[in-house]
């Protein structure tokens, strides 16, 4: 049975939420879980390159904790990402922890201009207001796995 009373990002479609993001220079942003599926993604992303953002994403975030991890000496219970900034010349992609068990990648035309931490303080304050809805729930196996 589940832990959730009601829907979650895994269960419901999220892309009218994540395309309130679009605009201001935000080009993009996908909801991925972070065992690297794509829950939802923004309009104007084809699905096949959202699939693979999500696996890339998530890898990226989890390469970020164990380098974290070694360097700490931190315990994983210990620590959550809150975010990672890939910044280049001409764009900005911020990683954002969105909930339990889901991130939430946003990219952003330009490099750490005002406009990326304004897309960054929306992302969070989407984050802050969906709350649990934004999380996914643990994927069991089932028989023939």
């Amino acid at each position: 049975m589940s832990e959730y009373t009601h829907a979650t990002a895994d269960t419901v479609d999220m892309a009218p939420q994540l395309n309130t993001l679009l605009g201001d220079g935000v080009t993009g942003a996908v909801l991925f879980s972070s065992d690297g599926m794509m829950l939802t993604h923004t309009d104007g992303i084809p699905r096949d390159t959202a699939e693979k953002l999500s696996a890339a994403f998530s890898g990226l975030a989890s390469l970020h904790t164990s380098v974290f991890l070694e360097f700490s000496g931190s315990r994983p219970e210990q620590m959550r990402m809150k975010y990672n900034i890939i910044d280049f010349t001409e764009m900005t992609v911020a990683v954002l922890s969105a909930g339990r068990n889901t991130g939430l990648a946003v990219a952003v035309e330009g490099d750490r201009s005002p406009r990326v931490q304004a897309a960054i303080g929306k992302s969070l304050k989407l984050i802050k207001g969906l709350g649990s809805y934004l999380e996914a729930r643990e994927r069991q196996l089932t028989a023939g796995q």
